[in-house]
């Protein structure tokens, strides 16, 4: 596993209440992008800075919630990313006992109570290959088609044909196979379980 650390929040210019949190690897250069809402990059932002608020918000609360429950959050983990989401978990330890339990979580909460329980945020190096941006020329980022939504991904591969970028396209619609045929096969597991 290797580590993650928030390595900034931005704004993005084209929603001012969509955001995006940058994670970097703690002891490398690979980084992930990950978009988040305005109260979830509010509260990450809060807890990188050891701001406190009058009341408690909400992530405040969840970390008072585990203490009085006498449980320790040991990690947070990024663990997969499907269709441009990424989808987390929180790992537990309660009392004294070695067993550890499991939340799944949205990416950003994850991040926001793990800040606020001094929990350190993981993620499996091969989907940290995967998904992470690589830094292009002239300050460029390259961002993996397997992070970019469906929606997007089929109005480049729309906008490379049209440019005749056949190679591009080509990438683009293998993607989007693979998403099909994942999607299919959930499915066919979702209607089997009804049975």
């Amino acid at each position: 596993m290797i580590e993650l650390v928030v390595s900034d929040i931005l704004s993005k210019s084209s929603d001012e209440r969509a955001y995006v949190m940058l994670l970097r690897e703690r002891d490398g250069a690979r980084k992930i992008l990950v978009a988040i809402g305005y109260i979830e990059a509010q509260a990450i932002a809060f807890a990188m800075k050891n701001i406190t608020t009058k009341r408690p918000i909400t992530h405040d609360l969840f970390g008072t919630i585990i203490d009085a429950l006498g449980a320790t959050m040991q990690c947070a983990v990024v663990r997969k990313v499907e269709d441009g989401t990424f989808y987390s978990k929180l790992v537990f330890k309660v009392g004294d006992s070695e067993e550890l339990r499991e939340v799944d979580a949205r990416t950003s909460d994850a991040v926001a109570i793990a800040l606020r329980c001094s929990a350190p945020i993981y993620i499996q190096e091969e989907l940290l290959n995967r998904v992470c941006i690589r830094d292009e020329f002239n300050g460029a980022i390259s961002i993996p088609i397997s992070i970019a939504d469906t929606k997007t991904l089929k109005a480049v591969m729309q906008q490379a044909v049209e440019e005749e970028n056949y190679e591009l396209a080509s990438k683009l619609k293998e993607e989007l196979d693979s998403r099909r045929r994942e999607s299919d096969k959930n499915i066919d597991t979702d209607e089997n379980m009804k049975l």
